[in-house]
């Protein structure tokens, strides 16, 4: 292999210059030197990038560079020693692992065309930061919402029984950021009987996959008392395996604190409404029994043996104890509407109206009052007894505050309003009365706004307690000496109010 007998050096062969000669052995030194630093630089590359793709490619490279290196080294050594057939077998050698190195280059041209481009890797990571900037974000705002909303979130892996809290949760049991919370550790801070309520929910949700939602009373690190609630669900894998419990936990203590004490005035309330009406019916008897005892004793009084002065007293008692009488009757008719929710049937307006003016005949004859309809809503559900009452009402009123030289125009209507409600328009071209001087007393008890024998400031008063016990409200519109409009609408569900 070392042999050179049969060789003789190159600078014999030939009719080398020493230009010539020197200019192909430096060039070939050079080439070789270059062939040899660029392994070492892969290798240097190789070793300090582990995760360097296609490691073997590199290496393969790696040795067809130094064999191609050595054959440039053998050229330019042969000049002194004619070593030509270790040379030929370099270049054997160098054709094999050139070959291949093709043979590989070309099986993984595939994978390395699949390779992201330093575009698009560039690109891909200027996403990726504009995403982690805006979840980045999005973190902070729900860590900000948990925290201002007292809402954090807690996880309990089942299988190494290891729990994780938010901060907010531990803001709210007031424990520190960095306490290491033990399995069921939480529970302790739950009061009794809540404790053994959140014990049951959680075996529960374990067990038979049911979430949770339970309102507790917590005793926290610092032995401050404090309503939570707390909610939770567990998470399965695709085996239906239960991995997980999950939830969250919620400082309502302030409006639960005020929850209570809501209750508590409502329950304060109730029972000293409870001891109103006991007192009033008590109030009524009581009042009711010495009217009757007074109406008595002046009904069994003889005016005849009296003298003028003592008949004319006898006379006013007995217009008192009447008044009297009459201001109870109204008082019990006002009370039994408050206190009695009657049931609510579908009427028909046109029928309850005909059975009013019926019973209306004669004074809508003497009066020569005019009634018109127009029931575009036929029927409405509300009790009997209230509609003929109040469509009673309102023509009586009609009739008695009519104009002087004019005859009563009435109209009622009814329709549907754009909520869909149920509206009872009434409608006259009476005296009217004044909004200014009268309107936030037009349905108060015993007021009245014209001089008229029969007007007893009942009526109205009346009419808006019957409304309002069946959840309606009524509403009026009226200018003196042109006339009055009533507008009812049954149920309360208007949201649009009526101006006037």
């Amino acid at each position: 292999m070392f042999s050179v007998a049969d060789w003789p050096a190159r600078w014999y062969c030939g009719n080398w210059s020493d230009f010539h000669g020197w200019l192909y052995i430096l060039s070939d030194l050079l080439i070789w030197a270059a062939y040899f630093a660029i392994p070492l630089l892969l290798v240097r590359l190789v070793y300090k990038k582990k995760d360097l793709p296609f490691p073997k490619i590199i290496w393969l490279f790696g040795a067809f560079i130094v064999l191609c290196g050595t054959t440039h080294l053998l050229d330019a050594i042969i000049f002194w020693w004619p070593a030509y057939r270790l040379s030929a077998l370099v270049r054997l050698l160098t054709a094999v692992v050139s070959g291949f190195t093709v043979y590989v280059l070309n099986q993984k041209i595939p994978d390395i065309l699949s390779l992201r481009s330093v575009k698009e890797l560039e690109h891909e990571i200027n996403e990726r930061r504009i995403v982690e900037e805006k979840l980045a974000a999005s973190e902070f705002l729900l860590s900000e919402a948990g925290r201002v909303g007292r809402v954090g979130g807690w996880e309990l892996d089942v299988l190494t029984d290891k729990s994780t809290w938010s901060k907010t949760v531990y803001d709210i049991f007031e424990v520190p950021h960095n306490h290491e919370m033990e399995s069921g550790e939480f529970f302790n801070f739950v009061v009794d009987p809540y404790r053994q309520a959140l014990k049951d929910a959680s075996l529960k949700a374990q067990k038979l996959g049911e979430r949770y939602d339970l309102e507790l009373l917590i005793l926290t690190a610092r032995h401050n008392k404090k309503w939570v609630r707390a909610q939770g669900e567990p998470l399965y894998d695709k085996g239906n395996k239960l991995i997980r419990m999950r939830g969250v936990f919620m400082d309502i203590d302030k409006y639960k604190t005020n929850e209570i004490a809501l209750q508590s005035s409502i329950e304060l309330m109730e029972r000293q409404n409870s001891q109103l009406k006991i007192f009033t019916h008590i109030l009524s008897h009581n009042i009711r029994n010495h009217a009757t005892n007074i109406s008595l004793l002046t009904s069994i009084m003889d005016k005849e043996t009296m003298d003028a002065n003592n008949q004319e007293v006898l006379g006013k008692m007995e217009k008192v104890s009447s008044n009297l009488n009459a201001t109870l009757d109204d008082l019990s008719t006002v009370i039994q509407i408050r206190e009695n929710l009657l049931p609510s049937t579908m009427l028909d307006f046109a029928a309850v109206t005909g059975n009013v003016l019926a019973v209306l005949d004669i004074e809508l004859a003497e009066s020569q009052t005019k009634v018109k309809t127009d029931f575009r809503q036929h029927s409405v559900s509300f009790p009997e007894i209230y509609l003929e009452s109040i469509i009673m009402n309102l023509i009586s009123n009609g009739i008695k505050y009519k104009k002087e030289h004019e005859n009563a125009q009435i109209l009622l209507r009814s329709y549907k309003d754009e909520d869909q409600n149920t509206v009872l328009e009434y409608s006259d071209n009476g005296i009217g009365i004044n909004l200014k001087l009268h309107g936030n007393k037009i349905f108060g008890l015993y007021k009245t706004f014209h001089r008229h024998e029969n007007a007893h400031g009942v009526g109205l008063f009346l009419i808006k307690n019957q409304i309002e016990s069946q959840g309606g409200k009524i509403e009026v519109d009226s200018i003196l000496n042109e006339g009055t409009k009533f507008k009812i609408t049954f149920n309360g569900q208007n949201r649009h109010s009526w101006h006037h």
